[in-house]
């Protein structure tokens, strides 16, 4: 009796969890096994069973019903959403690569529009090569809302140019709901590409420091391009709202700012850096500072190289489907190599092992960066490039592509322009702060919760039986 009553509780909450969130749809499907076992069972021991077993299951259904309920109501108060429904949805995802988890997030997502400054290169008889910043997030997961995004421009724009997609001020707030919203990226640096300016110059590299973080900065032409890193601390999302700090502080003194989040030092998963902590002022104060530094800088005459390199390593590894591209400049005698993985940043230590072995070439000035592509992930938020794949086996592909970059290097013109990227589907401003929180404390609460159901229904049934026989 007790054993039928338990298996059908069962039953029912892994289909409600796995194939189907509304409970009602479940219940003939979850009391097959239990009604078959019941037949056995008047067989077996008479029609004396029938009260016990409609007591038994019964009581433990209710149960379930109950537990149910109460684990969807923290997010139904919250947003509105069934959190078996994301269950749901989530399972398809892992088991069968079912995008339904695009639909459940547009029940919460919003509207934004937001800078994306590009970087144009061209070059005589030569594939231009672009540099874009965009402050969107590509993210949450797998190939989930626009997670691939940066794979995406890279291959919408590749019989134009070489595209380095970077990383800009946005964190999960602004992952879009669907990598479908590339194509308002992808509108928007085409807009942006007539009103640029070029030049054939630029600034020597110049790296500041303020606090922990460290900003490399070089102009192009009017416009200056900033990589900011807090290698060897943790260096994660930063807000949006701190690029957005930078580019007004450059709006009086530079036609265009590329405020680029390297991304490349991943101690844990940790919070996102707002402009209120003590990180946030040092990225705000150091930003400032350079502004102010290379306004007068000298400029020489600019050369141009790039390079893209498949790499024999997949997302498991922590790599996404760009692979790995490489700009080098030359202006006054002095090299900088702009390394960038496609990827969700970098384990510590490997970016200085990267960077010095770069150095080492001869070169003034690199940086290591990842697009944060989070197509690396889909169980868990750590997957740095470096962590599955020894760095030593890394840096013969990244000296590779400097020494392919160098040999691209030819006079080039750059002009840079920003464009307003106008009304992307994102899942909106705090909606993923809210959520982590919620499923947390669910999860948290999870076990618990039902081994205290499951124990109400065992006594109940208990007591009932006793007093019925």
């Amino acid at each position: 009796v007790f054993g039928l009553g338990y298996v059908f509780a069962i039953r029912m909450i892994v289909l409600v969890a796995v194939v189907d969130y509304r409970i009602p749809r479940m219940i003939l499907p979850a009391a097959t096994q239990t009604l078959a076992s019941a037949v056995c069972g008047l067989v077996l021991f008479g029609s004396d069973l029938i009260m016990p077993l409609i007591v038994s299951v019964g009581t433990f259904g209710v149960c379930v019903c109950v537990f149910l309920t109460i684990f969807d109501i923290p997010l139904k108060r919250s947003c509105g959403l069934s959190g078996m429904h994301f269950v749901n949805v989530f399972f398809g995802h892992i088991t069968n690569g079912s995008n339904d988890m695009e639909a459940y997030f547009r029940k919460i997502s919003d509207f934004v529009s937001v800078p994306v400054t590009t970087f144009f290169f061209r070059r005589a008889e030569k594939k231009d090569i672009w540099f874009v910043v965009p402050n969107l997030h590509p993210g949450p997961m797998s190939d989930i809302g626009g997670s691939n995004f940066p794979n995406l421009l890279f291959r919408e724009f590749a019989d134009e140019a070489t595209v380095l997609v970077s990383h800009g001020c946005a964190s999960h707030d602004l992952n879009m709901i669907s990598n479908n919203e590339t194509v308002k990226i992808a509108a928007a640096i085409r807009k942006s590409q007539p009103s640029a300016k070029f030049s054939g110059t630029a600034s020597r590299p110049v790296r500041s420091r303020c606090g922990n973080v460290s900003i490399l900065s070089q102009k192009f032409g009017d416009s200056l391009l900033m990589v900011t890193t807090r290698s060897p601390k943790m260096t994660e999302d930063m807000d949006y709202s701190i690029g957005r700090i930078i580019m007004g502080e450059a709006k009086l003194r530079y036609g265009n700012v590329g405020f680029v989040d390297a991304h490349n030092c991943m101690t844990n998963v940790t919070k996102i850096i707002y402009p209120s902590t003590k990180a946030g002022n040092e990225f705000i104060t150091g930003g400032t500072a350079a502004l102010c530094a290379m306004e007068n800088a000298e400029m020489f005459p600019l050369k141009a190289g790039v390079s893209h390199l498949e790499l024999p390593f997949d997302r498991d590894h922590g790599f996404g489907d760009t692979g790995l591209v490489t700009l080098v400049t030359e202006a006054g005698g002095e090299r900088t190599a702009y390394v960038l993985f496609d990827g969700n940043n970098v384990k510590e230590g490997v970016r200085e092992t990267l960077r010095d072995a770069v150095l080492a070439e001869g070169f003034a000035e690199c940086e290591i960066l990842t697009t944060d592509s989070h197509v690396v992930n889909s169980m868990s938020g750590r997957n740095p490039v470096g962590l599955e794949v020894d760095v030593s086996e890394i840096l013969p592909f990244v000296l590779d592509g400097i020494k392919r970059a160098v040999d691209d290097l030819s006079p080039a013109d750059v002009g840079a322009a920003t464009e307003i990227c106008e009304e992307v589907e994102v899942f909106g401003p705090g909606k993923m702060i809210q959520l982590t929180s919620i499923v947390s404390g669910i999860v948290s609460n999870l076990i618990p919760l039902c081994i205290l159901f499951l124990l109400v229904a065992f006594f109940a049934v208990l007591v009932v039986c006793m007093l019925v026989l």
